[in-house]
C-alpha cells in the first residue's frame, strides 16, 4: 500500500498553496503561463542535451527510482543527468513530470543519499507540485527566458503573486521532505542530505556533527524569535528565495519523523478520525448532500499582502456606489502598512516607503 500524500501534506503547503490561488490576478499568470510554455518541447530539450538515465544507461541511479514510486503511488518518471557543477535536482512538468539530477549532486553527496533526493522529488509529484514548480521555476528565477520575459513586460508577475509564490515554494519543500522522511523510515538520511547541501561535501574528511547542526537551526530560531529586526531582515532575505534554510528543514524533518501522524503512516494505521464508525444520519425526506470536504484555516499571508480571499457562494448584495478606484501606489502602500503591522518592518520604513509613493 502506497503513502497517501493527503496525510503528509504539510499544513503551509495547503494554506500557502490555498492563499496564493487567491489572490487576484493568480488566474491570470496560470492561464499567460500555459499558453506560452510547451510540456514536449521540455521533453525535446531532455532527449537531446541531457543523458536519459534507464535500464541501459547509468542503472544503478535508475534501480533506485521504481521501489521509490512504489511507496508514493506514482508512475515512474523518466530520469535524465545534466551537466552542471552546482549541486541540484529539480522537477519539471505537468501530465508526464519528470526529475533531472545534476552531475554536481552526484559529486557532492554520498551515494546512499541519492535516493533520499529521488524520494524527496517524487514527493513534489505525488503531491501534485510538479506544474506549478515548474512554473515557478520559469517565471520567478530572474532568467532571462522568452516566458519569463514575456510575463513581466505583460504585468502579469506583481509583487503579492512574486511573495506569495516563494512562499508556497518554500512551504511545497516540507511536503516533499516529508514524504523523503517516509520513503527512507527515518529523518537521518535527509538530515545528512540537508547538512551536505549546507557545505558538508562528502569529499571533506572532517568528522561532521548532525546533532551540531540541529542545535544551530534552534539557536536560529529563537535569534529570529526573539527580536523584531531580526525578523525584518529575514523576511527580506527569504523573499526571493524558494527553498526553505538546509538548517530548519533539517530540524523540521527530525520533527515529522517524531510525530505520531508519521508513525500511523509508516505503519498503514489509519488516523483516529478514519477509524470511528460514521454517525447515523437524521432522518430527512430530503436527499442527502454530499459532505463538505474540510476546508484549511486560512492563510495570514493574504493579510500580509492586504488581499481579501474572494468569497464562494456569496449572497447578492443590493447594488451601492462604486467605491474609489484603488491606484496602483495605493495598493502597494496597503502592502506595505500591513508589513508593518505584522511587524516585519518598522514604522519608519513604511512612512519612507509612503513618501516615496505618495510624494508627501
Amino acid at each position: 500500500m502506497s503513502f497517501d500524500p493527503e496525510r503528509y501534506t504539510h499544513d503551509s503547503d495547503r494554506s500557502a498553496l490555498k492563499a496564493l490561488q487567491s489572490i487576484p490576478g493568480f488566474s491570470l499568470l496560470i492561464k499567460g503561463f500555459m499558453n506560452l510554455w510547451n510540456e514536449p518541447q521540455e521533453r525535446i530539450l531532455n532527449m537531446s542535451t541531457r543523458i536519459k538515465l534507464g535500464e541501459n544507461q547509468m542503472k544503478k541511479y535508475y534501480d533506485m527510482l521504481p521501489p521509490i514510486c512504489e511507496k508514493l503511488g506514482i508512475p515512474v518518471p523518466d530520469l535524465y543527468l545534466e551537466l552542471d557543477v552546482k549541486p541540484n535536482a529539480y522537477t519539471y512538468g505537468d501530465s508526464n513530470p519528470f526529475i533531472v539530477l545534476t552531475s554536481g549532486l552526484l559529486k557532492a553527496l554520498p551515494e546512499d543519499l541519492i535516493p533520499t533526493i529521488l524520494a524527496h522529488e517524487c514527493g513534489h509529484i505525488a503531491c501534485h507540485h510538479a506544474l506549478y514548480r515548474t512554473m515557478g521555476r520559469l517565471v520567478l528565477s530572474g532568467a532571462s527566458t522568452a516566458i519569463s520575459s514575456v510575463i513581466k513586460l505583460g504585468g502579469l508577475l506583481t509583487v503579492p503573486l512574486q511573495v506569495a509564490f516563494y512562499y508556497w515554494m518554500r512551504c511545497s519543500e516540507f511536503s516533499a521532505d516529508r514524504a523523503a522522511v517516509l520513503c527512507d523510515g527515518t529523518a537521518s538520511k535527509m538530515q545528512e542530505v540537508c547538512m551536505r547541501l549546507a557545505g558538508w561535501d562528502k569529499d571533506i574528511m572532517a568528522d561532521a556533527n548532525i546533532d551540531a547542526f540541529l542545535q544551530q537551526a534552534a539557536d536560529y530560531k529563537e535569534m529570529i524569535n526573539g527580536s523584531a529586526w531580526n525578523k525584518t531582515l529575514e523576511y527580506m532575505i527569504m523573499s526571493q528565495i524558494s527553498h526553505p534554510l538546509t538548517a530548519v528543514r533539517a530540524m523540521e524533518c527530525g520533527e515529522w519523523a517524531k510525530s505520531d501522524l508519521f508513525n500511523r503512516i509508516l505503519n498503514g494505521i489509519p488516523d483516529p478520525a478514519e477509524a470511528k464508525p460514521a454517525e447515523e444520519a437524521p432522518v430527512n425526506d430530503a436527499p442527502a448532500s454530499p459532505a463538505e470536504p474540510q476546508k484549511p484555516e486560512p492563510f495570514d499571508i493574504l493579510g500580509l499582502l492586504g488581499l481579501k480571499k474572494q468569497d464562494e457562494d456569496k449572497p447578492e448584495q443590493p447594488t451601492v456606489q462604486a467605491a474609489p478606484v484603488e491606484t496602483e501606489a495605493e495598493k502597494e502602500l496597503r502592502w506595505y502598512r500591513k508589513m508593518a503591522e505584522e511587524g516585519l518592518i518598522t514604522w519608519d520604513q513604511y512612512e519612507q516607503k509612503k513618501k516615496e509613493l505618495l510624494g508627501e
